[in-house]
């Protein structure tokens, strides 16, 4: 994409200033995952620490406020097999994110102040050239450490194909949600109950595994059905089992991810977050043509979905996956405006919602489509030739042709 932010700079054993989010001119699941690498990024240049600052369209997208109620949580990992916490950038010591009147101290002396960064941002296509700063910083943490148990539930249904048991379709999701509110008064509702987000979701994954099971027409293919622990604490469960998969993770040939069907109105269309890169969005596309849902493109890009999900752990490991989702038509966009400026990751999502239990039986019908096309095809879900993530994560598995 002719970005070379680190061009030029020398950033050894020192902390790199990083400003929030992306440039605008990246495909939004691109940018997601640049985003998302933007630590490990610094180390393989050899910085040690890590600062973000935010943008005019940062503060826009998550204001100060909002961040502060994340920014005293614990911070989570998983312990791998030999007992070593997982860190995907263990050469970043330590890393702050900064207010404005603290980005402008940061800058004090520069070669351009902190404002003038900021509003070189904005423009579509605007790249910042990196400085260096004349100010120092000094990081003190001193850390607690606990160990809590988490577990990940699965369920397998064998395939009946001896030639294809052996490879298998995933549908998911989390079943984890916030707990309870800490400073909650006397008498007052303390439980995040995370009806939408994600009860919903494992709703739907069970009523998939059960109508299968119903069937009397077992799968072709096996199925593993995986309830995510930790998702809220960092997609911790996922990258977890896909990292230590129950099953060679190469034999993973698709995978659908169900987290927050907003079940609040007679949606008409679906989300499938990902679905550029892989020919599992046909899939996704003729099982909703065949109860007339249509699949439409991301709409709420500048949120960089794609990376903020549980099936992002298995796209890293190279499996063709996507995150499915109510749309934003027949009134959706609206719906989903409301429930992510109210009842989201608050006390309020829970059975008092005006939940529609037909819609439900919908969105569950048309994964179990999806999930049965996946499993009895004769051919697996394929990357596209040329896509950036099958590309990169599976540079030698075999590709679709685009369209296709």
């Amino acid at each position: 994409y002719g970005i070379a932010d680190y061009k030029g700079l020398d950033v050894k054993g020192k902390i790199v200033v990083v400003l929030a989010g992306t440039p605008r001119d990246l495909p939004s699941e691109i940018a997601a995952h640049y985003d998302d690498e933007k630590a490990a990024t610094a180390a393989r240049y050899g910085a040690i620490g890590l600062v973000t600052v935010t943008t005019e369209e940062a503060d826009q997208t998550r204001p100060w406020k909002d961040r502060l109620k994340y920014a005293n949580s614990p911070a989570f990992t998983w312990i791998d097999k030999a007992g070593k916490p997982f860190d995907e950038a263990p050469a970043i010591r330590a890393g702050a994110t900064l207010n404005v009147p603290a980005a402008e101290a940061l800058f004090a002396g520069a070669a351009k102040p902190y404002a003038a960064v900021r509003k070189a941002a904005v423009p579509k296509g605007a790249h910042p050239k990196g400085f260096a700063l004349k100010t120092t910083i000094r990081i003190q943490r001193e850390s607690v450490w606990s160990t809590i148990t988490s577990p990940e539930v699965i369920g397998v249904l064998p395939g009946s194909d001896p030639a294809l048991k052996a490879e298998y379709v995933v549908l998911m999701g989390h079943l984890d949600h916030l707990g309870l509110k800490a400073d909650a008064k006397p008498g007052e509702d303390n439980v995040y109950n995370g009806a939408l987000d994600n009860a919903a979701g494992v709703a739907t994954m069970l009523e998939v595994a059960r109508a299968f099971a119903a069937s009397g027409k077992p799968p072709r293919r096996s199925m593993l059905f995986i309830a995510n622990t930790a998702e809220e604490r960092g997609l911790l469960g996922a990258e977890y089992f896909a990292h230590n998969a129950t099953v060679p993770v190469k034999s993973i040939v698709g995978l659908v991810d169900l987290d927050m069907p907003l079940l609040l109105y007679p949606f008409t269309d679906v989300i499938a977050f990902g679905a550029d890169h892989s020919t599992v969005a046909k899939v996704v596309a003729e099982a909703g043509a065949a109860i007339g849902v249509k699949l439409i493109a991301d709409p709420m890009p500048e949120e960089g979905i794609f990376t903020r999900s549980d099936h992002y752990k298995f796209v890293q490991q190279g499996v063709p996956a996507v995150f499915l989702a109510t749309g934003y038509g027949n009134g959706g966009d609206k719906v989903w405006k409301q429930f992510l400026s109210g009842n989201y990751h608050s006390l309020k999502d829970d059975m008092n919602q005006p939940i529609l239990w037909d819609e439900g039986a919908k969105f569950a019908k048309l994964n179990y489509l999806i999930s049965r096309d996946m499993a009895d095809s004769d051919a697996r879900p394929l990357w596209y030739k040329g896509d950036f993530f099958g590309d990169l994560y599976a540079p030698n598995a075999p590709k679709a042709e685009p369209g296709r």
